[in-house]
Formats: C-alpha cells, sequence, structure tokens
C-alpha cells in the first residue's frame, strides 16, 4: 500500500484533466518563499507528506500569508512541528472563494469502483450529504448525482446567488470515475475541498492510495452456470439421510413432498434399507436402479463426503447439503466446505449450501423443508434467501394467509457454489416467476450480481431485503471518501444502477411483493385516498409527503358527483373522509360511487381505500367494486383496513383478493408499497427512454 502526498496526486489528477488550483512544493524555508514570489501573495502553506493525510486537524495548514516574513516564519514553525516525519512544504494560490464539495472514489471489495460527490470540506463527515455510485459514470448520470445531494440548492444558486458551474463539477465526477475504473492500481482517491465557483472547479487538496490487485475485487473461480432446473423441475429426488423417525428432519422433507403432491420418484436412502412411509427405501445412493436428478443430503457431517462421492457417481446433477459446520462455523470449516465445492465443480455437480433447507416449488409438488409445510399456493412470486426461514416459518406464514402465490423459493445457506447471482439469471428466465424477492446478507460476486440483476430487472420487478445495513465497527480509513462511501451506501448505488427495489424490513419486503404480484405498475405519481375515518386521510397523507406520492386537487366535474352522496356541509378533497356520506346511503353504495369519482378523474393513477373493519364492512365487496376497477385495469388499487375482528379482517381480504387487490393494516404500510411500485415504474420508463 502507498499513498501519495497531496502534490503527487494532484499531478495525477491534473493528468485526468481534473482542474487544480497552482502550487510549487519546496524542501525548505527559503525555497518556500521563492515559490510564493513566484505565485504571487496571498498563498496558503501546508505539510505536504503521505503520513499525514488529516493536515488540518494536524495543523499542518496555514492560510491567507500575506508577505515573505510571515511565510519564512510559518514555514520554520511547520518544519520544527513535523520534523519527526519525512515530508517536504507545499506553497498554493489561495483559491477562489466558492461552495466545497468532496469528490472521491475507492475500489469497494464486492462490487469494484464507486464514485462518491457531497458536501465537501470539514462539513464532509459531520452532515454526510453524500451521494455514491458505481464507476464509471457518464457526464448525465453525474449531473444526476449531483441533483440528488441536499446542497444542491448551493450549486443551483440559493437565493439570488449565482449559478456555479455544476457542468465543471460533473466534469470532475466523470473523471475521477474513469481514473479508478481504469486503473486497477488506484484503491482511493479523495478530492476535499472542491472548490466551485461560477467559472470552474478547482481541486485544493487531494489524497490518492495505491494498491495492488489483491484490492481489485476477487474474482471465486469460474462456476459452471445454469443447471438451476434439476433443483426446481427433478424427475426424481433422492434423500440421503431418510428416516423412520416422525421428528427428524429426513421423516419431515419426506411427508413434505408426499403432501406437496411430488409426481416424480421419490428415493428415500437410509443405512437400514427398511421402507418408510411406505415408500422402497435404498441403503446407498449407488443402489438405486435409476437416474437422479437431485439429491438432498441430510446425515451427519463426518458422512457428508462419502455421500458426495455417490452423488458423483450416480452422475446426479444437482445435490442440496442441509448439514452445518462448514463456512458458518470458522476457518477449518470453511477450508472443509472449499474441499467439497471443487469436488462437485469437478464433477459436474451444482451444490446448494451447505446449510441449506433446499427448494419449494408449488407447481411440481416439490418442498424439501425439515420444518412442516402446508402447500402452497401456486403464483408468480419466487423467494430466495440466505435463511432457512422462507421455508419454515415464512413458508407457514404464506400457506396460512396467502399473501400471494409462490412459483420458487430457494434458501441457499453457505452459497458456497449456487448463489444469488444463478438463481437471479434463472428466475428472470423463468416463466412462472413474474415478480422476484430476495433476502441477502451479503453479495458473494459483485460484478456478475449487477450484471444477472440489471438483467433481470428490465424483465420484471426485483424487491430486495439486505440486513447488515449499518456496518457497526467499521473504521474509516485515510479519507474522508473510505467513511462516507461504505458498503451500504455501495448497495443502494446498486440498485440504483440495476433497478433493483429495495425495502429495509420484513414487513415491508412482504407488503412489496404483495403489491407488484397484485397490480399493475402506476402510470403517473397521482393517488386518489377515500377514507372512513379522517385519521386515515392524515396518516395517508403524511405518508405520501414522505415518498413523494402526489395527492392532486379534485376537479370541478369530480366534485359534482361527488357531492350526490356527500352532504352539502362535509368537505370534498383529497383525500376525502366519507363517513358522513356513509351515514346517509351506507358504506357499499357510498364507497362504490366515491371509488368510481376518483378513478375516473385523469390525474388520478391510483387508489387507496382504507376501511375502520366493524359490522358495516361487512357487504359484498366483490360484487360492489368489481365492475368499477375493471373499467381502470391499469390503475392500481390498495387497501387499509384498521381494526376489527379475525371474522371482519378476513371478509374483507379475502373479498378484494377475489379482485386483486391487496390489503395492508395501514394506510402508511400501503403508501410505502405503492411507492416502491411508482420507483421500478420509472426505472422501466426511463430504461424505454433510453
Amino acid at each position: 500500500m502507498h499513498i501519495l502526498d497531496e502534490y503527487e496526486a494532484k499531478r495525477l489528477l491534473a493528468g485526468w484533466s481534473v482542474a487544480v488550483v497552482e502550487e510549487e512544493p519546496a524542501s525548505s524555508a527559503h525555497e518556500a518563499a521563492r515559490a510564493a514570489h513566484r505565485i504571487g501573495y496571498p498563498v496558503a502553506l501546508k505539510v505536504c507528506s503521505p503520513l499525514v493525510t488529516h493536515k488540518t486537524e494536524r495543523g499542518g495548514v496555514v492560510l491567507d500569508i500575506d508577505d515573505e516574513a510571515s511565510l519564512l516564519a510559518h514555514a520554520s514553525r511547520l518544519q520544527d512541528a513535523f520534523a519527526g516525519i519525512p515530508h517536504k512544504l507545499l506553497v498554493q494560490r489561495m483559491a477562489p472563494r466558492g461552495t466545497e464539495l468532496i469528490v472521491g472514489a475507492r475500489r469497494d471489495p464486492v462490487f469494484g469502483p464507486v464514485v462518491l460527490v457531497g458536501a465537501g470540506g470539514i462539513l464532509a463527515e459531520l452532515i454526510r450529504d453524500t451521494v455514491v455510485e458505481l464507476a464509471p459514470v457518464d457526464r448525465g448520470r453525474a449531473l444526476a448525482m449531483l441533483g440528488r445531494l441536499k446542497a444542491r440548492a448551493l450549486l443551483e444558486g440559493f437565493r439570488g446567488a449565482p449559478r456555479l458551474d455544476v457542468e465543471a463539477v460533473s466534469s470532475v465526477i466523470e473523471a475521477v470515475s474513469r481514473l479508478v475504473s481504469e486503473r486497477d492500481d488506484i484503491v482511493e482517491v479523495d478530492i476535499n475541498p472542491l472548490v466551485v465557483s461560477t467559472s470552474g472547479a478547482l481541486a485544493v487538496d487531494a489524497l490518492v492510495r495505491l494498491g495492488h490487485e489483491a484490492h481489485v475485487p476477487k474474482k471465486r473461480p469460474r462456476t459452471p452456470e445454469g443447471g438451476m432446473e434439476k433443483f426446481f423441475e427433478p424427475g426424481s429426488i433422492a434423500l440421503l439421510g431418510a428416516s423412520r423417525s416422525h421428528g427428524k428432519g429426513g421423516n419431515i422433507i419426506l411427508r413434505n413432498l408426499v403432501r406437496a403432491g411430488f409426481k416424480g420418484a421419490i428415493l428415500p436412502i437410509n443405512p437400514s434399507g427398511h421402507d418408510i412411509l411406505g415408500m422402497r427405501s435404498y441403503k446407498r445412493l449407488t443402489d438405486v436402479p435409476g437416474p437422479v436428478d437431485l439429491a438432498m443430503i441430510v446425515i451427519p457431517k463426518r458422512a457428508v463426503r462419502e455421500a458426495l462421492a455417490d452423488c458423483a457417481a450416480k452422475n446426479v446433477g444437482a445435490v442440496i447439503l442441509c448439514t452445518g459446520g462448514y463456512a458458518d462455523a470458522g476457518p477449518e470449516g470453511a477450508a472443509e466446505q472449499k474441499q467439497l465445492v471443487s469436488f462437485a465443480r469437478s464433477h459436474g455437480m451444482r451444490l446448494m449450501g451447505p446449510n441449506s433447507i433446499g427448494v419449494i416449488n408449488p407447481g411440481k409438488g416439490l418442498a424439501t423443508s425439515i420444518v412442516g409445510l402446508e402447500p402452497l399456493k401456486p403464483g408468480g412470486v419466487a423467494l430466495v434467501g440466505q435463511s432457512g426461514v422462507f421455508s419454515s416459518g415464512w413458508g407457514r406464514w404464506i400457506a396460512e394467509s396467502a399473501p400471494f402465490g409462490v412459483s420458487k423459493v430457494a434458501c441457499i445457506g453457505n452459497k458456497a457454489d449456487v448463489d444469488e447471482s444463478d438463481l437471479l439469471e434463472y428466475l428472470a428466465r423463468d416463466g412462472q416467476t413474474t415478480t422476484i424477492g430476495m433476502y441477502l446478507e451479503g453479495v458473494a460476486r459483485g460484478r456478475r450480481f449487477v450484471r444477472a440483476a440489471a438483467k433481470a430487472c428490465r424483465r420484471k420487478p426485483v424487491v430486495v431485503l439486505k440486513s447488515g445495513r449499518t456496518e457497526l465497527g467499521a473504521q474509516a480509513i485515510a479519507s474522508h471518501t473510505g467513511s462516507l462511501a461504505g458498503a451500504d451506501e455501495v448497495f443502494d448505488a446498486v440498485c440504483r444502477r440495476t433497478g433493483l427495489v429495495r425495502v429495509h424490513d420484513s414487513e415491508t419486503f412482504f407488503d412489496t411483493l404483495a403489491a407488484f404480484e397484485s397490480l399493475p405498475l402506476p402510470r403517473g405519481k397521482g393517488l386518489g385516498v377515500m377514507s372512513i375515518t379522517g385519521m386515515g386521510c392524515v396518516a395517508a397523507t403524511d405518508a405520501c409527503d414522505e415518498h413523494g406520492i402526489a395527492l392532486p386537487g379534485l376537479r370541478p366535474a369530480t366534485v359534482r358527483r361527488l357531492r350526490q352522496v356527500v352532504p352539502d356541509w362535509a368537505p370534498v378533497r383529497n383525500p376525502i373522509d366519507i363517513w358522513s356520506a356513509v351515514e346517509q346511503h351506507g358504506a357499499a353504495h357510498t364507497m362504490r360511487h366515491i371509488a368510481s369519482c376518483l378513478l375516473d378523474q385523469p390525474d388520478i393513477d391510483a387508489l387507496l381505500i382504507i376501511f375502520v373493519l366493524m359490522p358495516e364492512s361487512m357487504f359484498d365487496i366483490e360484487q360492489a367494486f368489481a365492475d368499477v376497477f375493471a373499467r381502470h385495469p391499469g390503475k392500481p388499487v390498495l387497501v387499509a383496513a384498521y381494526g376489527g375482528t379475525h371474522k371482519e379482517t378476513r371478509h374483507v381480504q379475502e373479498g378484494f383478493g377475489k379482485l386483486g387487490v391487496p390489503c395492508y393494516p395501514t394506510p402508511e404500510r400501503a403508501v410505502y408499497a405503492l411507492s416502491r411500485m411508482l420507483a421500478y415504474a420509472e426505472f422501466r420508463r426511463g430504461k424505454k427512454a433510453r
């Protein structure tokens, strides 16, 4: 690792068309005085050393020196203060006044080069107003980065101030992004401050760290791509570790397969050779007479190597390894895992796991979970997770509550071989899958993941819940860029670049998947809201403001139609409180009429209906709304329902479920799900425009 001093760093940047402040290095106070005379007073004087990275905090910067006597005195003081550190002095022309930004880049260990822009100077880490993007970026994307800053108003001319040269800033961002992308030895670049005026952008201070190829994102050995079909559509499945004991995973898996209705051959493997659940059992996999497409291994770790050897002998194409104690258990286990993967690849097998409880495909009656499951309703949502909870607790919840139908589920465990990129590529092509949901704790191959995500998102929405957002304990490195462009900010940049729809908790994950699976993409940001309670109107308004969703004013024609049910004394606006109309005309007639009025208004692109669950809510929902919604197939409708009994909740959920309308327990959750759909719709429209 090598850090360039400030002068060297700026010479490098100047070679990439970044304008830098005029300056000269000096080895003594008298050389510094001669440099100042050539540059012209006033000047700045700095200590210049790769070992002094935060000069201001250490008293290594003096500004506005007006004469030679002052310069000589300050130079002598700096040399004394840093006598124990190899250094030189740097004399600089005082930069013009302007707004200070930071522009930086670094090499992310997973996703590779990224570029950053934000508020600079001493405020860089104090206010953390930054935007990160994958590098390289072109001029248009660089300008878009500036547009997302909170400080953009200062650039555009705040309170009558002149507009600053944002084009010059975008050029610097573009140049730095190309530098870190094209030179693998660049680990980090930090320009802070970049002083922006009305006629340019000038790098006043800079730091560059050089490394070697070890700092380029490590490429995993190339794996055989594809091969996912046998995990989800096998003609036969062998269970190594099948058991007659009711509580063991090797018994539960068999019962799940039978309950789900798997039509292929189920082949229990157990050393005893006794029949299990009425199925013939084999002592070893090699005793099976016919072909085996998928093998699931649920046995102690000590027997796994022999089991894999049997899979290789039978030419099994896909293996799910449920056994844990590998990379999840420490370095020794990680080394053993690596050996297993090497063996599998050498025999043409794809390996899911270790520590995986496998897959579900309701359409094929396939369910390999070690937790008892009820059959899931087939549908379009595919779920990929690093946790077995998708095929256990959440699988049971989905079967009971049916928020959507399921096409595929994969619990990928340690991701030794099969990882999120393999599955994303497969599910993007899968005709049964219309919406993809992913829970990630990390990404195995960043660049491949970016390519796979971009391709998938052009075809269908991909909702991602990624944990590890806070990076507790992460240490800032030499520059501000290192502390500001953390892994979570980089993953946000990946989502923006590829179209991934990011959410931050399991509640919004399932809410958003339900919205995508049920509803058409909204054509615009206008939402109409009707609520049987004033609280719902206020809650929806706050949520819309938070998420950038518009609440169009009601047009005169809409108001006239609404007055057919709303009393003259009651206000008519969007959101509309409908309780007064319900009292006079009943819930079914009132809600049907008002929903029709709002959906008919052209600039209302979606509708939110807010219930308070009570006996008056128990009307025939399908009869009331079916033809209204059918007249507006391109406008999504969402429902939020406060309170109520279990019976009333089920009535509303089932009634609207028949119409393809998702129900949420609060308006805030419904609005959030809609906001995620809007973000994806804008991404798709942007792709089409390009």
